[in-house]
């Protein structure tokens, strides 16, 4: 894809060679930008408000971002009838806002994934149980004599 400009100040336009990184800060989500004839230590951070005349680069590069991901599972799976059986790890998602838990399926079908990657809120909905059982098992309890 060849570059294209975007105006960050009412003067100048540079040229957008790709959209390297993502960020969210101060809850508002921030993009790195390689900018044509620029080197890498030359990389900014812009809002996508400064990006709408290449919104093409955000989306492909957030597009890029779902391929690299696990794959999550919806509430598709609970509507065929399985259930979360254990949680076997948790991690951050891209942004870094929301857990994503690594699962273990009671299967009603064969179509379900014996193992895959939920988001927390669909788990709470679900199956608050496993939830709740997985972070009891973490807590450390004093010991009571």
């Amino acid at each position: 894809m060849s570059g294209s400009p975007v105006s960050v100040s009412s003067q100048e336009e540079y040229m957008v060679e790709a959209i390297t990184n993502k960020r969210v800060k101060n809850g508002r989500t921030e993009y790195e930008v390689k900018w044509q004839g620029y080197s890498d230590n030359e990389k900014t951070w812009e809002p996508i408000e400064n990006l709408q005349s290449v919104m093409t680069y955000v989306l492909d590069f957030e597009q890029s971002l779902k391929q690299k991901q696990p794959q999550e599972v919806g509430e598709g799976n609970y509507d065929d009838g399985d259930s979360a059986d254990e949680i076997l790890q948790i991690r951050k998602d891209n942004d870094g806002q929301n857990l994503l838990f690594q699962v273990s399926w009671k299967q009603k079908n064969n179509r379900a994934p014996k193992v895959s990657w939920i988001n927390q809120n669909t788990l709470k909905m679900h199956n608050p149980e496993i939830l709740i059982d997985y972070l009891l098992k973490k807590i450390k309890w004093p010991n009571n004599k």
